[in-house]
């Protein structure tokens, strides 16, 4: 078997762990930055490339990342990772639910449809509509549509300092994506879904004086038990956005429980420290069993 691990800009360790146990389970893996990919498509078929190197047969990929970039480099790259599928490669995460979770608007409006509790969300281009907006709240916070690791996210107790940075966000050409704001006590909980079971799940706690729980932004982590509510809601949320496998951002407090986010290429270093599961050999076991069958 031909395994594929593609990325975007950095080789982070998460990608160095499943490049670990691909070559441990299967076999030697190729590594490929999404951006320095090629391909053809004609009456004679498809072909594709790696740098100057003709690619072949590949029977899984691994999407892990399209990387940064314009408009229209991102879209070749989604293209050509559909293109990659439509060849016959099995590619995890499938290409448009992967799509849909990079997407944070794409991803409410699924998690909706499918009837799990979600945040209030506004999504608008114009400073003005997304000021009115945040009246409605007691707290309202503003996150970049495709960011990850907390990076970018921004909380306002004050609507008034929220138009000005919703102004400055305009004049950029970013779009506005505004949610209430939820009380997470301290911490909220991520719980790694892997096909229609919970591989793992942990307290994030935040810092004493950080709103945002993310591990990157130096969350403590905490391992926990799952009651089988909260386990049904995870697989829920990956099975409403058709993904393979992914990470489950929720919000459990004595009055509510929301989906925060859902992650389709999460980063599991925090899970791993906290729960001892080997994350990446537990993923491709399963990727390699469902391709089997």
């Amino acid at each position: 078997m031909r395994v594929m691990i593609v990325y975007g800009r950095a080789f982070d360790v998460n990608n160095k762990q499943l490049n670990d146990a691909c070559r441990k389970l299967i076999g030697k893996t190729i590594m490929a930055r999404v951006m320095d990919m090629s391909a053809y498509v004609g009456p004679d078929g498809s072909r594709f490339w790696l740098g100057d190197k003709e690619l072949g047969r590949v029977d899984l990929c691994f999407l892990r990342s399209w990387g940064p970039g314009s408009f229209e480099q991102v879209t070749k790259r989604v293209s050509m990772m559909e293109h990659l599928e439509l060849s016959g490669t099995f590619v995890v995460n499938p290409v448009q639910a992967y799509r849909r979770a990079r997407d944070k608007y794409s991803t409410m409006c699924a998690l909706a449809k499918a009837g799990l509790p979600i945040p209030s969300t506004y999504v608008t281009e114009m400073a003005h509509w997304a000021y009115r907006a945040s009246k409605r709240f007691k707290q309202a916070v503003y996150k970049p549509l495709v960011g990850s690791l907390g990076f970018g996210s921004m909380k306002f107790d004050d609507v008034d300092l929220a138009f000005n940075a919703f102004t400055a966000l305009e004049r950029l050409g970013q779009p506005l994506y505004v949610q209430e704001y939820l009380e997470k006590l301290g911490h909220d909980i991520r719980v790694f879904v892997l096909g229609d079971r919970v591989l793992a799940s942990i307290y994030r706690v935040a810092q004493p004086t950080e709103w945002k729980t993310n591990v990157a932004l130096g969350a403590r982590v905490e391992p926990i038990k799952l009651s089988s509510r909260l386990e049904r809601l995870a697989v829920g949320a990956v099975e409403s956005l058709g993904l393979v496998y992914a990470g489950v951002d929720i919000l459990e407090d004595e009055d509510r429980v929301v989906v925060l986010e859902v992650n389709g290429s999460p980063s599991w270093q925090g899970l791993q420290r906290a729960t001892g599961v080997n994350v990446a050999e537990e993923l491709v076991k399963y990727v390699v069993g469902c391709m089997k069958r």
